[in-house]
């Protein structure tokens, strides 16, 4: 056998004899039964008023005011997306199996669980009482589990990872960002008029299709249908601390009940972003210099 055969035999047998010990370990044979159960028992989702979503780079707080969710910042509270949160609470009250993998502190140390280490939904309800204190570690191997502890027990558990997608902890991706209400429609909008530096024009409903108020040139009405489309499910970058100084670009949507629903924005400005409002609302939003374009087009890119 040559030197290089050697080696190679010697390294896979490390990686082998590696491999059984963190299968010992991880999954001790004296803790692997399983037990179906919800982490939390959805009969409390009531009570619940607070939401923290931890971790090593910082924290998320939401509260419940009204029934309503909301992000909690130094700068104020801003709306968060209900079905986001909603989401959040079926996956922990949903009842599932989850096997227990070890109790050790080792095991606590080595699969991310410690309370410096680890990631944290805590659920609160009442005077501010946990009513879940859920720590999330490391994912297994593959990628296709994450081991979890009740804080602040030792047991730990596994269970297929739909947990990531809510720890992520910048503020943002729990802001409901939208700039109009979602039980608007496109069917139900009669006249748009668009107003920017670029140009002004209005586009106006007519029989089946759309026309541009002054121009005979015919509308690609699929083009001007997924542009309402986009206008209504439009989403800001974040709220904004002010409004704009100055409007440099106005969006008047008018619909068939006789409302009227606008938007106005500002200048470009610091981090390619311009101050927005919108009617009816009482936030302030920031719209990346992508989102303005995407809204702002100029009369042509609706013409066949």
């Amino acid at each position: 056998m040559t030197y290089k055969r050697k080696v190679l035999l010697l390294s896979a047998l490390v990686a082998v004899l590696a491999l059984i010990y963190i299968l010992t370990f991880v999954f001790d044979s004296e803790n692997s039964s399983g037990a179906a159960f919800a982490w939390l028992d959805p009969s409390l989702f009531v009570m619940a008023d607070g939401l923290e979503i931890s971790g090593p780079e910082g924290r998320t707080v939401l509260k419940r005011r009204s029934g309503v969710w909301f992000v909690s910042g130094d700068s104020g509270e801003f709306p968060a997306k209900q079905e986001r949160v909603d989401d959040l609470f079926e996956l922990l009250g949903r009842k599932a199996n989850y096997p227990v993998r070890s109790s050790s502190s080792e095991g606590i140390e080595r699969l991310a669980l410690t309370e410096e280490s680890a990631y944290r939904i805590t659920v609160r309800g009442g005077a501010g009482l946990p009513l879940l204190d859920l720590l999330v570690g490391s994912a297994d191997a593959l990628g296709r589990e994450v081991y979890l502890r009740r804080a602040p027990w030792n047991q730990i558990y596994s269970a297929e990872d739909s947990f990531s997608y809510f720890l992520g902890l910048k503020a943002n991706s729990w802001y409901d960002l939208r700039l109009f209400p979602a039980e608007l429609s496109v069917d139900s909008i009669q006249q748009v008029e668009v107003s920017f530096p670029d140009e002004a024009y209005i586009l106006r409903r007519s029989g089946r299709g759309w026309i541009i108020i002054g121009k005979e040139d015919a509308l690609d009405a699929n083009r001007v249908e997924a542009f309402l489309k986009r206008l209504l499910e439009a989403e800001a970058d974040s709220f904004a601390v002010s409004a704009p100084e100055i409007v440099e670009g106005k969006i008047a949507i008018q619909f068939g009940n006789g409302t009227t629903r606008s938007l106005e924005a500002g200048p470009l400005i610091e981090e390619s972003n311009r101050n927005a409002i919108v009617s009816g609302s009482s936030y302030f939003y920031a719209l990346s210099e992508r989102t303005f374009y995407n809204l702002f087009k100029i009369s042509s890119y609706y013409f066949l």
